[in-house]
């Protein structure tokens, strides 16, 4: 039920994107549809590790993103279009309304079948198992020369910025 629920709203935040012109907005918007893809990954698998670290990934992208936009379009007016994102939202809200009955009437229809809870736990002590194989004995040894390899590029990459040149934006 929540899942679908934050489909919509994804679905919602996708139409949004037509109609927004400034960089922020477009930034805003996508981490958000960051934060409700975390969190939907987060419900169907067993843990929210996952989901925490490509949260944190997709943020630190979004934060040079933020830094560069905000260097370029500094002095652009942030405007919304009111009359069209009122029109959007009461279209998604239909929509979602709508989801939800449908979806109420099919609970009620596979309410008598016990396969359903069956399955849902067979899903989850697979979802383990799948979770464990990534740092046991195999594959331990990938997950340690991947964590060197970006250790690696991030000291090769702050060895490479020169500290003269200075940030990005001018300062006047």
């Amino acid at each position: 039920m929540y899942l679908l629920m934050f489909t919509m709203m994804m679905l919602m935040i996708n139409s949004f994107f037509i109609m927004m012109n400034h960089p922020l907005a477009i930034t805003l918007l996508i981490i958000i549809q960051t934060l409700m893809i975390c969190i939907m990954t987060g419900s169907i698998s067993y843990s929210f590790w996952f989901s925490y670290i490509l949260f944190l990934i997709f943020l630190g992208g979004m934060l040079v993103l933020f830094i560069y936009i905000t260097s370029l379009a500094s002095n652009e007016m942030f405007q919304l279009p009111m009359k069209t994102m009122i029109t959007n939202f009461m279209i998604s809200t239909t929509i979602i309304l709508i989801t939800i009955n449908m979806y109420n009437h099919m609970m009620s229809f596979h309410l008598y079948k016990n396969d359903s809870f069956m399955n849902k736990i067979i899903n989850i002590t697979m979802e383990n198992n799948n979770l464990n194989q990534l740092y046991n004995y195999p594959n331990f040894i990938l997950t340690i020369i991947t964590i060197t390899y970006l250790l690696i590029t991030l000291i090769i990459i702050v060895k490479i910025t020169s500290f003269q040149e200075g940030p990005l934006r001018q300062s006047n």
